[in-house]
């Protein structure tokens, strides 16, 4: 009984902080896709308002994967007796912040086509992993929740930046 209240509790806090650090990515897409010249009548500097934003979308984003990242990193440095799947996943676990930072620099909307993609893989790959080695059922249908959030909105800047091509 106390093991399964601490699980709910766990569960509860990562849920709560997760959908909080969804926040910034609600906030820079709606404004994104508000009037760009609503934004450009209201903030000096006009259309560099519009291109700070997108930067701050892009650099928030490549923070999270590097976050997701670090969550696979881990796990596998945690559950591993030091053999080569452990070292594969170590691998592959800094692939995520690698591609945000790649994609950072990538010119839009392309970026957050990169950034979606990105988001949609490491989605992918935890949730196939929940239940197993350490990680429990519940981060998978989080991980799922998280990843439907972070590529709509991915998607929703990759269709207000393609538009102002």
């Amino acid at each position: 009984m106390q093991e399964e209240r601490k699980e709910v509790s766990v569960e509860r806090t990562a849920t709560m902080l997760a959908l909080l650090g969804f926040v910034p990515f609600a906030i820079f897409t709606s404004l994104l896709l508000a009037d760009p010249g609503l934004i450009s009548q209201y903030a000096e500097g006009g259309a560099a308002a519009v291109g700070t934003l997108i930067d701050a979308l892009k650099l928030y984003a490549a923070i999270v994967l590097s976050f997701v990242g670090g969550i696979r990193w881990g796990l596998a440095i945690a559950n591993g007796d030091g053999g080569r799947k452990e070292s594969e996943a170590l691998v592959l676990a800094a692939g995520p912040s690698l591609i945000g930072w790649f994609s950072f620099f990538m010119g839009e909307p392309w970026s957050f086509a990169v950034l979606a993609a990105a988001f949609a893989a490491t989605g992918w790959w935890d949730s196939r992993a929940a239940g197993t080695k350490g990680m429990p059922d519940w981060f998978g249908r989080l991980r799922v929740l998280l990843t439907v959030l972070s590529m709509g909105t991915m998607i929703a800047a990759f269709g207000a930046t393609y538009s102002a091509m």
